[in-house]
């Protein structure tokens, strides 16, 4: 796990710096802010650091506001042809959380680690729509405990929205 994080954190850096020169500090802080709770140590993150100076990824400068690291051309380019880390990442994001289900008995998380698979394809022609699905999910598990009345109304709800989804396809498909 630790080898993911390291690689997330690679390409978490480069993504932070494309906006803009940071700190070491100003790096922990704005990852922990974006995750809600992931800040990574000084000790994961100041060698890594130095690692991509050294590969040429990033490059320390000195301006009024004192030492800040800023991307490089070449770390631009990387994080741009990164299809191949990030496919790597989905595995093994997919796989973790398939040994946890397996390990655990949560048929829903095989299912869920089924379907990460099939995201690893960007969709952008979905735009924000996607994040419904998410929305939606969201929706049914805040849901206090269901009755059976209750439940099969969710059921109804949840299979008109497939079904209409399901001809919305076969509409497209024409």
């Amino acid at each position: 796990m630790e080898r993911v994080r390291s690689e997330h954190l690679k390409f978490y850096i480069l993504k932070l710096l494309l906006k803009g020169r940071y700190t070491g500090y100003g790096l922990m802080k704005a990852i922990e802010e974006e995750t809600g709770f992931w800040r990574p140590s000084t000790g994961s993150l100041y060698p890594l650091l130095s690692r991509m100076r050294e590969e040429g990824l990033i490059a320390e400068v000195e301006g009024p506001e004192g030492k800040r690291w800023e991307i490089t051309p070449k770390g631009r380019e990387l994080y741009t042809k990164a299809t191949e880390a990030k496919r790597k990442l989905f595995q093994d994001m997919r796989e973790s959380m398939l040994v946890f289900a397996k390990a655990f008995g949560r048929t829903d998380l095989e299912l869920l680690a089924d379907r990460l698979g099939r995201l690893q394809e960007q969709r952008d022609d979905l735009g924000g729509i996607a994040i419904l699905f998410l929305e939606l999910h969201d929706a049914l598990w805040s849901l206090p405990p269901l009755s059976e009345g209750a439940k099969r109304e969710a059921a109804t709800i949840l299979k008109r929205a497939r079904d209409e989804l399901r001809a919305l396809a076969e509409r497209l498909r024409r």
